[in-house]
């Protein structure tokens, strides 16, 4: 299942929104990167998405579009669903379903069904998940392998040492996966190397990471849409660049939706265009503003500036430049205001700064 659209008629910040999981085509995303300043709803609308039929009592004009996996799309609010993908009948029922009304046409569960269905195909990580869950699950994932799914014990265990290491495959890191034990404990090592650890003595990023990631892989999810809060904590930037393709690609393959809240202008960076949606505070409600052919640089100093609303730079070296520029400006510069603010700059960055290249440039053109 994927998103299509989402209308809020409101709740919290949320006044008359409207937002788009689609590209250009009308085809469904497989991620969406929801990105903004501080306040701007990224979590509440994740947790939205998530609760979307308990809000439903709402009795508001909300609504939802949805694809199922064989590309029927359905409407839910308080109405009922509504498939308009039908080509010989739509269909829309009551939220008041009698049990006794036989579905002569057999197009539609009832609605409970339906509305069952809807929860039952989102999953919600948020920024608590631990490898707590991974101990849990790994066992219960190899015993399914082998006694249900008749997999030989060495090609089970196979199996999850190749999840284990695309992900950190991915994230060019020096370690590998070597073992695991019945009680669900895992145990890695340096490539090149035989002394073990545990999962316990990673790095919290790599912990964080794979209890996210795997656990998708070991829960076996497909054609369900994950919603991530905050996917970038504990990642060094380095790996916050390449998350997201790590996700993208889980997605594709499993033919899943990932939306994804985030402050990381590294994982911005790393975005598609279409995958964006940025949200903006505008006239007292929050809108949703999206990137058509890319008018930024694609650097994360833009984005932390433009889009987030953060200075990259400290606010006292932006003032001294500013100083240090007017001083220029006037042709003050041999004076000693501008010698004792060019030795606080320096204390910030090196005289071959872009800052200090760029006086040097404005300098020759003057002649």
């Amino acid at each position: 299942m994927k998103l299509r659209k989402l209308h809020i008629e409101d709740y919290k910040m949320f006044k008359d929104f409207d937002i788009s999981f689609v590209d250009e085509n009308d085809e469904a995303l497989p991620i969406v990167v929801l990105a903004g300043v501080n306040g701007s709803g990224k979590t509440s609308l994740l947790e939205y998405i998530y609760t979307f039929i308990d809000m439903l009592e709402k009795k508001n004009q909300s609504y939802i579009e949805v694809e199922r996996i064989n590309n029927e799309i359905f409407i839910f609010n308080f109405e009922g669903i509504t498939n308009f993908n039908l080509m010989f009948k739509k269909f829309q029922t009551s939220m008041a379903f009698d049990p006794r009304h036989p579905d002569p046409y057999n197009l539609l569960p009832y609605p409970h069904k339906n509305y069952a269905y809807f929860k039952n195909n989102f999953i919600y990580l948020s920024t608590q998940s631990s490898v707590k869950d991974i101990k849990l699950l790994l066992p219960k994932y190899i015993e399914d392998m082998i006694f249900v799914k008749g997999k030989a014990p060495f090609d089970a265990y196979k199996e999850v040492t190749e999840y284990m290491n695309d992900i950190l495959k991915d994230l060019s890191t020096q370690i590998e996966f070597d073992s695991r034990d019945g009680e669900g404990n895992l145990f890695f090592r340096n490539k090149g190397g035989e002394d073990k650890f545990s999962i316990d003595d990673l790095s919290t990023g790599e912990k964080t990471l794979i209890s996210k990631v795997l656990y998708l892989y070991l829960e076996d999810i497909k054609d369900k849409v994950i919603l991530i809060d905050e996917p970038e904590l504990s990642l060094h930037p380095s790996w916050q660049n390449k998350v997201l393709k790590i996700y993208e690609n889980f997605a594709l393959k499993n033919n899943c939706q990932i939306i994804i809240a985030t402050h990381s202008p590294h994982i911005i960076a790393s975005a598609k265009n279409e995958y964006l949606r940025f949200l903006i505070k505008e006239d007292n409600k929050i809108v949703v503003k999206q990137l058509s052919d890319s008018p930024l640089n694609r650097d994360t100093n833009t984005i932390l500036k433009t889009l987030m609303g953060a200075n990259y730079k400290p606010t006292e070296l932006e003032e001294l430049q500013l100083k240090y520029r007017e001083l220029f400006d006037e042709g003050k510069l041999e004076t000693e205001e501008a010698k004792e603010i060019e030795q606080k700059i320096l204390q910030f960055e090196s005289i071959n700064s872009s800052f200090f290249q760029g006086i040097a440039f404005d300098k020759a053109l003057m002649g």
